[in-house]
């Protein structure tokens, strides 16, 4: 899955280059609705992403939009955000492990980089968008149409990562706007492609690691795995994740590069992250842009770290457990990852009431890895078969009380 996610056909990067080399060539003023209408000609024809799921995000964020141009409460456009995704995700996940998937052609390998993956990212700036632009105090900062829908649908942060909040993103559009230097998008070109190389050869390298050791075969075969090898096989998924995870954010950051758009960095360098010892530190490294969202957005305002901040935290993750996964899974996850968090927080309390001295590092740093590598298996709804995971999603057993009331 890795591999298909950062390892693109060649018309996917054909596309991206003639699109970007357009888009130099637009004149300014018509730069907005140019870079629309490319990011959607690249979604739709060079990515193949199904045209019901392209208009559905559109209407979506149409929507927002006037919502928010009405002046609706945050509140209120983000509470019909919330139920819409919880929805659309539980159906896509049911339907993922039915035969139900069968007439679009995708299967439960590709269902969640086609389908998933774009209504999770637009969840998530749609959310931005709302919370920061919507109330009708804030009607004079709303922005232009196309200024807005060319950050919807800008291709690199619709189909990949990370994400960048409207008005950061407009920032950079302004400026590009006003014009450019040729030594500028040199430069550009330069990082843009080397990023995109960077993203291919990870991507390379996760298929080479799961086709050749095949970890997940000593997954599927828990609880019959031996220990070691059970647990040797969760830290190689967690690798080739990075790997497959972290070479698709930096196919995002290279092609947006070369339309002159610099998007935030996501994830850590390798090194720096086998160096993480502190669960606090490991969210600071990983998938950074959505760590910074959930503490905006949930952690913070929920609290943040002055009234309850325990729950706070484990709120937060279960959130985040349930924005990857609108079923048991996210929420093991979730629940998981915080259990993490609060463990550690109770170790330190307690070590610092009694004078303890902290664990060495090179104790802490394996251990927090390994937890870290187990609690994502739960994350990993195809490592179920087809059968035992349906069980796991709320809409299979509304389906079932559906039937029996029939």
């Amino acid at each position: 899955m890795a591999l298909a996610q950062a390892l693109v056909p060649l018309h996917v990067l054909g596309a991206i280059g003639l699109g970007a080399l357009i888009f130099r060539l637009a004149p300014p003023a018509t730069r907005r609705p140019t870079l629309v209408l490319i990011s959607l000609v690249i979604v739709l024809f060079a990515y193949q992403r199904p045209l019901l799921l392209v208009a559905g995000v559109l209407s979506v964020a149409l929507g927002v939009y006037l919502a928010s141009r009405l002046g609706l409460a945050s509140s209120h456009i983000v509470a019909g955000l919330v139920v819409l995704y919880a929805a659309l995700h539980g159906l896509l996940g049911l339907l993922t492990f039915t035969p139900a998937l069968d007439w679009s052609g995708l299967t439960t390998a590709t269902a969640l980089p086609t389908l998933g993956l774009p209504v999770a990212f637009t969840f998530l700036r749609l959310t931005h968008f709302a919370v920061d632009f919507g109330d009708a105090r804030r009607q004079a900062e709303q922005p232009a149409l196309f200024a807005y829908l060319a950050w919807c649908v800008f291709f690199p942060t619709f189909v990949h990562l990370p994400l960048i909040r409207f008005v950061a993103w407009n920032a950079q559009f302004t400026q590009l706007e006003a014009g450019w230097r040729a030594a500028q998008v040199w430069r550009d070109t330069q990082a843009g492609l080397l990023r995109i190389a960077q993203a291919l050869a990870k991507g390379a390298l996760a298929g080479v690691l799961l086709t050749a050791l095949n970890p997940g075969a000593a997954v599927l075969r828990f609880p019959h795995t031996p220990p070691i090898e059970f647990a040797l096989a969760a830290v190689l998924l967690g690798a080739t994740y990075y790997l497959g995870f972290s070479g698709y954010t930096d196919l995002g950051i290279g092609a947006a590069r070369l339309y002159g758009i610099t998007l935030p960095e996501n994830f850590a360098p390798v090194g720096l992250l086998l160096h993480t010892h502190r669960m606090r530190d490991f969210w600071r490294r990983w998938n950074i842009t959505m760590t910074r969202w959930m503490n905006d957005y949930i952690f913070q305002a929920l609290g943040g770290s002055g009234r309850h901040p325990l729950r706070n935290v484990m709120a937060t993750m279960i959130g985040c457990g349930l924005w990857h996964s609108v079923s048991l899974f996210g929420i093991i996850w979730g629940a998981g990852l915080g259990g993490l968090l609060l463990i550690e927080h109770a170790w330190n309390r307690v070590r610092l009431r009694r004078q303890w001295p902290d664990l060495p590092a090179w104790v802490r740093q394996p251990a927090l890895l390994l937890g870290l590598c187990l609690i994502n298996l739960a994350l990993t709804p195809y490592a179920y078969d087809a059968y035992f995971g349906r069980y796991l999603y709320p809409l299979f057993w509304l389906e079932q009380i559906v039937r029996g009331s029939a």
